[in-house]
């Protein structure tokens, strides 16, 4: 026989015998007796106020858990730390909340907010600062906003700039700069050799 069951029992028995005896204190006995069936540790932790918030550190992040018990907010677990940059759980012997106890509404919200760092940390902050990746490249092809300079912004813009010199073999500067480097050969019409030249060197170092 349940606990449950048993107590439903024993009340109803209390509840028959202070209907005879018309006997108040058996009565709320009864009663008491009834509500043991209606507690448990299970359900006591549910009724609980709880809150959920998002933690880590510079390798993990993870849910922590907290509930209001005593007047004040405790930590009561927290979820499997998973690694930022592989996406994998950590591995180790620690017992974990599952992830699926933390509200949807958060969940989503913070995958949004990593997608847009992510987003922000693979931007090229100034598309005018030269970057080792082109440089790499032998600075090909330059920058998308250097192609897109027409001869006169480019003349200004080269008097604003110091680069290592950089020079071309078997070719012109011109034919180098159109067919390896990626130049509308309209946009730089009009450019001298050594500005052409200085072009060529600012797509080396990086621009």
């Amino acid at each position: 026989m349940t606990r449950r069951r048993f107590a439903f029992w024993v009340g109803f028995g209390l509840f028959g015998l202070a209907e005879k005896l018309r006997a108040e204190v058996l009565d709320d006995l009864a009663a008491a007796t009834m509500r043991v069936g209606e507690s448990s540790p299970a359900a006591a932790k549910a009724s609980m106020p709880v809150h959920w918030r998002a933690a880590g550190d510079e390798t993990w992040s993870w849910y922590e858990r907290e509930n209001f018990i005593d007047e004040q907010w405790i930590l009561t677990g927290t979820t499997t730390p998973i690694d930022k940059k592989t996406g994998q759980p950590k591995a180790d012997e620690e017992v974990y909340l599952d992830e699926s106890l933390v509200p949807p509404e958060m969940r989503r919200r913070e995958q949004s907010r990593s997608a847009e760092s992510h987003d922000k940390a693979t931007d090229q902050p100034n598309l005018q600062l030269p970057t080792a990746k082109r440089r790499s490249r032998h600075g090909r092809p330059p920058s998308k906003w250097l192609r897109s300079l027409n001869a006169d912004e480019i003349r200004i813009w080269l008097e604003t700039i110091d680069v290592p010199e950089a020079g071309v073999s078997g070719m012109t500067y011109w034919t180098h700069l159109t067919e390896h480097h990626g130049f509308d050969p309209k946009k730089i019409e009009g450019l001298s050799e050594d500005e052409q030249a200085k072009l060529h060197a600012a797509a080396h170092f990086g621009y």
